[in-house]
């Protein structure tokens, strides 16, 4: 087993997760973050009570102490001088009422709860003030040479020590009160700085986190989530830039064949490892010159430069072919592994962007409906895909004016010869591109959405002249009617017993043609689809049946009616050899089912008799027993095949 599918790991379970232990990383930062952050919001509430018990500190108050201080003494030595008759009486009164001043200043309400704290502080001024004004008459009688000057110098200077001291030691304290201030600031300012640094650390890791989760993401963005390859939006910007720069290129659109029956077969996660293992070989087997990318679920694009030439293209479709050649086992499968390839080139088939893509996946399809090696690209698919638009837009129109034509095939019993049933098939004769087959109108209603709209109108088609067919042939007759991929699925009886009902037709009246590949495409929800189409009475005919489409468990399983061969298998039974070998080895095993076969394509009589010798009961089809009819012919032949 390759080493690239031996992880037991699914690739695709991790797209778009992040790892626990970036969300415990993450957590944790973030964890961190607030811690830090709160621890700063702290830092600065504590920053701003401190400031407030600063604002709260009388910054006035030690110097207007200190100015009551000065003014004292100078008032002191003005009584003096004018005892000396050394200054006039207006100056000593200047002096006064400047210390007369101080003292309220001091016991006003801006410092009253500041001294209130001292009460000796508050007696002390409350004494000079008292003092200080009981000395006006005093100070205003004062003369030269007059002893009054010593009962004012008795009446103050007892104060002037208590004053200074008081003063020395409000200053003091105001020193202790902003030493300890600055080293209590200094540290809420450490704790600050240090929280501020490790709250923008814990941010700048938890960034760089989610910048590195948020590149990751944008990485899974431009990758397929399970083979890691670049992704649309990659391949288109490589290819624009290879454009610009006038660069020629190739571009090979790959798919896995089979791959949607592989996830119904086998799972979706074999399938998926399976996918891993397609992807990564054909990116082992590029050249340099090569550029790998996944646009779509299933595709894979490959762009090579350079390569343009019809031979380069085969032999790197050969590379691509050899790298995936060899066998791969998933969980006890063996898988091979075919690629189905479509090329288109720059700038022979297209020279934008949008068409060249276009153009691949339409080569891609063509070699998918082809069941082709590869396809690269050519202007007459462009044509086919203009007329099967062309073809879409004017159906309607079509059908509105009921343009369609009907024919109708026999189902004959191949040993009685007696017919039970006729196959609805449906042309068109478009007024441009002359007739459209059965196959191919079923391809473009199924491809452009209008199945339903057709079966709707088909459906009245047939059944209203259905009583006179089975009255022209004289024993029950059913219609056959081919079931599209898009109208098989639930609810389909409820849009047909309506009709069967307007037209007083039993259920058994209809049998409906539902392909292998289409019941097999969702094998339980095909077996559901059945079972509601079986309660209502109306049968189901397989088809295709031996193409190899089926599960020989799921095919028991099936609630139909008859089994129809692909018409391949009817060619050359005339003769012995291994045609007829295959047919028996077929109803054989239509034996075991149980079922009834209808073989169609017997267009000799040589094949018509070698299945009557077999000596079964079948439903047989084809020119040897009937041709295909109008409608309007369709009573005529039953008459004249009654009578036969």
């Amino acid at each position: 087993m390759s080493p690239f599918i031996s992880s037991s790991e699914h690739p695709g379970n991790q797209y778009g997760r992040v790892h626990p232990l970036k969300i415990m990383l993450g957590g944790l930062l973030l964890l961190i973050m607030v811690i830090f952050g709160g621890g700063a919001t702290h830092s600065l509430m504590n920053i701003r009570q401190h400031n407030d018990l600063l604002e709260q500190r009388a910054y006035e108050m030690p110097w207007s102490m200190m100015q009551l201080q000065l003014e004292l003494g100078r008032f002191l030595d003005a009584v003096r001088l004018r005892h000396a008759d050394a200054i006039s009486q207006d100056d000593l009164m200047l002096r006064y009422d400047i210390l007369w001043s101080r003292t309220p200043v001091l016991l006003n309400s801006q410092f009253k709860d500041s001294i209130s704290a001292r009460p000796d502080l508050w007696l002390l001024l409350q004494q000079i003030e008292t003092r200080v004004q009981g000395l006006e008459s005093s100070v205003m009688e004062l003369q030269p040479g007059s002893p009054t000057y010593r009962f004012i110098l008795a009446e103050l200077s007892p104060y002037l020590e208590p004053l200074s001291s008081s003063v020395t030691a409000t200053m003091h304290n105001n020193v202790h009160f902003y030493t300890q201030y600055d080293q209590v600031y200094r540290e809420l300012g450490r704790q600050l700085y240090t929280r501020i640094i490790g709250f923008g650390i814990t941010l700048l890791l938890l960034l760089l986190l989610l910048w590195r989760q948020l590149w990751q993401y944008r990485v899974q963005q431009l990758q397929d989530p399970l083979t890691g390859l670049p992704n649309r939006f990659v391949l288109q910007r490589h290819m624009a830039q290879m454009i610009e720069q006038g660069l020629p290129f190739s571009v090979t659109v790959l798919e896995l064949k089979d791959f949607s029956q592989h996830q119904h077969r086998f799972g979706f996660e074999v399938a998926d490892r399976l996918r891993q293992v397609f992807s990564h070989r054909l990116q082992q087997s590029l050249h340099p010159h090569e550029f790998i990318a996944q646009p779509g679920p299933q595709e894979i694009a490959v762009v090579a430069r350079g390569v343009v030439e019809l031979e380069e293209v085969r032999a790197q479709l050969s590379r691509f072919r050899q790298a995936l050649l060899d066998k791969v086992s998933i969980d006890a499968y063996d898988f091979y592994m075919e690629p189905l390839i479509g090329v288109v080139l720059y700038p022979a088939d297209a020279d934008n962007l949008v068409d060249l893509l276009a153009r691949g996946e339409l080569a891609l399809e063509q070699c998918k409906r082809e069941q082709l090696p590869y396809v690269i690209f050519d202007p007459s698919l462009l044509k086919d895909m203009s007329r099967r638009q062309q073809l879409a837009r004017d159906l309607p129109a079509a059908l509105d004016s009921n343009s369609l034509s009907l024919q109708l095939q026999p189902l004959v019993d191949s040993q009685g010869g007696e017919c039970h049933g006729l196959q609805v098939l449906l042309n068109w004769h478009h007024p441009g591109f002359g007739m459209i087959p059965a196959a191919e109108l079923v391809r473009i209603t199924e491809q452009y959405q209008l199945s339903e709209r057709v079966f709707r109108w088909l459906l009245p088609q047939v059944l209203r002249p259905l009583s006179g067919w089975r009255q022209a042939n004289g024993a029950p007759l059913f219609l056959s009617l081919t079931v599209s991929p898009s109208l098989f699925r639930h609810g389909l009886e409820h849009l047909i017993m309506p009709l069967l009902e307007q037209h007083d037709l039993q259920a058994d009246a209809l049998v409906l043609d539902v392909n292998e590949t289409t019941a097999m495409r969702d094998v339980h929800e095909s077996l559901s689809v059945m079972a509601g189409i079986r309660a209502a009475g109306i049968r189901i005919l397989l088809s295709d049946f031996g193409s190899g489409g089926s599960a020989w468990g799921y095919l028991s399983r099936m609630p139909v009616s008859w089994l129809k061969l692909d018409p391949t298998f009817c060619n050359g039974i005339e003769r012995e050899g291994e045609p007829r070998h295959q047919l028996d080895t077929l109803l054989a095993l239509a034996r075991v089912l149980q079922r009834p076969v209808v073989c169609c394509g017997v267009d000799h009589q040589g094949e018509l008799d070698a299945i009557r010798i077999m000596n079964e009961s079948l439903l047989v089809q084809g020119e040897a027993v009937g041709g295909t009819l109008s409608v309007q012919e369709v009573t005529d032949w039953l008459k004249r095949h009654r009578y036969q």
